[in-house]
């Protein structure tokens, strides 16, 4: 069992206080439909599709169900968007822990919801392209993007990720700098889409992005370079990473 499944167990354990619901309530103003939950409480927790959680990903505890639902069914999410594909960005699923100020909850909750962050992340540094392993991941940064919206800070993820001497890891570093790279000129960060209200985390991010040493790993990596039709934009956003980092030493 790998580290990712061993957290996920623990998820059910932990998480196994909350029965399955009666019924999970909807809106009574009308924009979901009265039986739209019926089929999360009509089997039990792990026998649930993930396809079937998929509304629920976008509703959850917004117009469907209460924090006690979230908690309930919180184990089965995380599988799924774990291994399975999801039509739900999982930037939204994974917002949902904010919103339910999941911080303040016991401190055995909070612990395997790290443990689960964890692990989720280094699975995903050493799996790459990250979409073949992880389908609801389109690349690192929505990985990454994940994890920042449940208001972690990244700065031990992303010295985990110095730290993974793993083809995987320089591969996703490459395709990151080809694909972010040029928005952090100027001293810019994200701060649009799922980042907008991460701007701590942002930072956090092109602190990292702009050391000298994750800027000589990307040229060092930069053969692992892929021809997949973007590979045009290396070398422009390289070079803002370079000018960004010298600029930052002065």
């Amino acid at each position: 069992m790998t580290e990712l499944e061993q957290a996920i167990e623990r998820l059910y354990t932990t998480f196994s206080r909350y029965p399955r619901p009666a019924k999970i309530e909807c809106c009574p103003c009308g924009c979901t439909k009265p039986d739209a939950t019926a089929h999360l409480v009509a089997v039990p927790l792990r026998e649930l599709r993930f396809s079937d959680l998929e509304d629920y990903c976008f509703s959850g505890l917004t117009t469907q169900g209460t924090d006690d639902d979230f908690r309930y069914l919180l184990p089965r999410l995380f599988q799924g968007i774990a291994f399975e594909n999801c039509l739900c960005n999982p930037e939204i699923l994974f917002g949902k822990l904010r919103y339910a100020k999941w911080t303040g909850w016991s401190h055995d909750e909070v612990a395997s919801i790290k443990e689960y962050l964890r692990a989720l992340w280094e699975q995903g540094l050493n799996s790459f392209p990250l979409f073949d392993h992880m389908p609801a991941f389109a690349e690192i940064e929505t990985l990454l993007a994940s994890i920042a919206v449940t208001g972690q800070a990244l700065e031990s993820y992303l010295r985990t990720w110095s730290q993974t001497a793993a083809r995987a890891a320089d591969e996703h570093l490459v395709q990151f700098a080809t694909m972010w790279g040029a928005d952090f000129s100027d001293g810019r960060t994200f701060d649009d889409a799922f980042w907008e209200d991460c701007k701590p985390q942002a930072e956090e991010l092109r602190n990292w992005l702009i050391q000298p040493n994750t800027v000589q790993r990307v040229v060092d990596s930069a053969h692992l370079l892929r021809n997949d039709g973007f590979e045009h934009l290396f070398l422009p956003g390289l070079e803002v990473l370079q000018k960004e980092s010298a600029v930052s030493q002065h």
